[in-house]
């Protein structure tokens, strides 16, 4: 009886055991296989929501002071409306000044040629008594030789008439510019002047943003550019939130040029930083905004 019980406890035993055994290995490719929520990537890529052409950024086109300011941060303008007006004295001046200057020309020239007809009618007079003999050729030449100095008198005057015209457009312009108008549609987002302020040309006054469609520019790794095809259907997602919900968008162009990518925190990505930037268009835009850091998952 003893033997017996001994040998029923270890077929017990033998059976337990393969049997635990055979559980452990019909769990173990379960845990090891891929769900479905975790699709695969071709690349995953940093990049950073942009308008198309990016913001506009609107300058003085010559030196002012600013004694208007129109418009306020986040306010929607059309193209050509004013935005900052200059104090527009010192324009205003150097155009009446040029108005005057070009009268002046113009009154010179009409007196020069005034000029032209009588002396014309005097020297085919005296060439005629020269001819006759009733005076000498010397007066016949010195009659031509007046006519030909009046006639180049008033040209001399044309051109001048011509330049102080141009210096009217000139002063106009300047005029014209003490308005600085929105160059297109768009919404104000970065105003930098104030009233009173001393503005010189160039100097930027104000950012705007413009009714074109936002993209996206990601910039990918050169190890991750060869499996990148214009078309390919990517996901976007906010950096600061990965796991967030995922907004469709499409490659649009494929950059032609490396270019040394922007630092990383990421260790892995501190072996190579070059790259290419590419172009993606995006699906639901509305849900972002210029300037926000996303990811960009590339889809094979």
């Amino acid at each position: 009886m003893p033997k017996l019980f001994t040998s029923l406890r270890l077929g017990v035993l033998v059976t337990l055991t393969g049997s635990l055994f055979l559980a452990a290995c019909s769990r173990e490719p379960q845990a090891d296989s891929p769900t479905a929520d975790q699709p695969p990537y071709a690349a995953v890529a940093r990049g950073r929501v942009d308008v198309e052409g990016g913001l506009v950024r609107v300058g003085a086109a010559v030196d002012g002071t600013v004694a208007r300011v129109t418009v306020h941060d986040g306010d929607q303008v059309k193209k050509g409306q004013a935005l900052i007006e200059f104090n527009p004295a010192a324009a205003q001046l150097a155009v009446d000044a040029a108005e005057a200057e070009l009268r002046q020309a113009q009154a010179q020239e009409r007196v020069l040629r005034s000029r032209v007809p009588g002396l014309q009618q005097r020297a085919q007079r005296v060439t005629e008594a020269a001819a006759g003999g009733a005076i000498d050729g010397q007066a016949a030449d010195d009659a031509r030789n007046a006519v030909a100095q009046a006639e180049a008198e008033a040209a001399a005057t044309q051109a001048a008439v011509e330049v102080a015209r141009q210096k009217l457009r000139a002063a106009q312009w300047t005029l014209e510019r003490q308005q600085v108008r929105a160059p297109v549609d768009g919404e104000i987002v970065g105003l930098d002047v104030q009233v009173g302020n001393a503005i010189t040309a160039q100097t930027e006054l104000l950012r705007l943003l413009p009714k074109r469609r936002l993209i996206v520019r990601a910039e990918v790794n050169e190890a991750y550019v060869a499996a990148l095809k214009t078309g390919m259907q990517a996901e976007i997602v906010e950096e600061s939130a990965p796991g967030g919900t995922p907004i469709a968008a499409r490659l649009e162009r494929i950059g032609s040029v490396f270019q040394v990518m922007a630092p990383s925190d990421d260790p892995q990505e501190r072996i190579s930083r070059r790259g290419v930037e590419s172009l993606l268009s995006i699906e639901k835009p509305e849900k972002l905004r210029v300037g926000q850091r996303v990811l960009v998952r590339f889809l094979p």
